[in-house]
């Protein structure tokens, strides 16, 4: 499975900066802070202020920032594990998981009850494939309380890595005991039933999710469990959904479509093609699958209104014109099959696809022409 994993924010001795930006200033004001922190780092050469500033550049997000500032820091005062742990951080974000474990481990000699050093020492565990010591940091963080959405969803992936699968699904399930409506521990636990096979239990978990927010990837991986699950109906209802949100490709229901329409199965057929040209009207062969479905139904006059105006759309389109010049045969007007049969001929040159139809049409323009 693959989870979404998010380093800890720290929890070390940095109060100056890090109150200032729980009020939730703007990003132009960490940075003015910023500069008027390098300004005394400059004059005074001050380790703390020093420190905040890389640690500000780690909460914006600025990681190569703050990996050069504690870079420099740690030249001067090498043994500073509050610096260490801004620098692992940084590392953490660049990729650098044994780099950063180094820095991690020397500043839990400072912090030993530190839940953030604790959380990212075993975030990294599961990174390098340590998924024994991975474990072990997280239930030091537990026991020191950690109780997050991530770390909940850390222990399950560590455990399923360790072949404790079962248990892993559990503590996802317990943690829901606790604090139910956490769609990031619904959607891992649907993950997990479906990739079980257990694709009922799976729909129930998707479900669950979207009551706490619909998204477009949700809603396609819940449609694909319904047809996996041979509840074809809901699952076009949600692949609609999903194409609403520009999650799935509207094609995937076009072949839905097409499958009804081949087994005969024409008013499921109908229904989806006419929910496409509604959201599609100007997809011509979203319209020609209606038109063709309409006549199969019997509504002649509205499939020939549907094939010309897929010509209009798309003139080069050459299933249309075979089809028309079929109702017109049906009708017994000779110049219009005559001239469809000559557009489908035309823009069916190559089509190997086509060739039996390009056989039928021939044989039958030849005819009309002999009239």
């Amino acid at each position: 499975m693959a989870f979404k994993l998010k380093p800890f924010s720290l929890t070390m001795p940095l109060y100056s900066v890090r109150l200032w930006l729980k009020v939730r200033f703007s990003l132009t004001k960490v940075a003015l802070l910023a500069g008027a922190l390098a300004g005394i780092v400059g004059a005074a050469g001050d380790l703390a202020a020093g420190r905040n500033l890389a640690q500000a550049a780690l909460l914006v997000g600025d990681y190569e920032r703050a990996f050069e500032l504690a870079d420099d820091i740690l030249a001067t005062w090498p043994d500073d594990a509050a610096t260490r742990l801004i620098r692992g951080l940084a590392l953490m974000a660049r990729g650098e998981f044994g780099a950063a474990e180094r820095d991690l481990l020397a500043a839990r000699e400072a912090y030993p009850d530190d839940i953030a050093v604790l959380y990212n020492l075993a975030v990294i565990g599961e990174r390098r494939g340590d998924y024994r010591n991975g474990l072990h940091y997280l239930d030091e963080a537990f026991a020191r309380g950690l109780d997050r959405d991530n770390a909940h969803l850390l222990k399950a992936k560590l455990l399923d890595h360790l072949g404790r699968g079962g248990e892993a699904r559990d503590t996802l399930e317990y943690y829901l005991t606790r604090r139910p409506g956490t769609r990031e521990i619904y959607l891992a636990l649907a993950e997990w039933s479906r990739a079980a096979g257990d694709v009922d239990k799976a729909i129930v978990y998707y479900e669950e999710a979207l009551k706490y927010g619909r998204d477009g990837p949700t809603l396609a991986e819940l449609a694909a469990t319904y047809e996996a699950a041979g509840d074809r109906q809901s699952a076009v209802d949600y692949y609609f959904e999903a194409v609403v949100e520009g999650a799935a490709s509207a094609d995937v229901l076009a072949e839905y479509a097409a499958d009804y329409a081949a087994a005969a199965e024409f008013e499921q057929a109908l229904e989806i093609y006419q929910r496409l040209v509604d959201r599609f009207p100007e997809n011509a062969h979203y319209l020609f699958g209606l038109s063709f479905v309409k006549q199969q139904v019997g509504r002649v006059e509205e499939a020939r209104a549907g094939y010309m105006e897929v010509v209009r759309l798309k003139p080069d389109f050459a299933e249309p014109y075979y089809n028309l010049a079929a109702l017109a045969d049906v009708d017994e007007d000779a110049d219009a099959a005559a001239s469809y049969y000559r557009g489908f001929l035309s823009y069916s040159a190559g089509r190997d696809d086509l060739a039996e139809s390009r056989a039928k049409a021939s044989q039958r323009l030849e005819l009309l022409e002999g009239l």
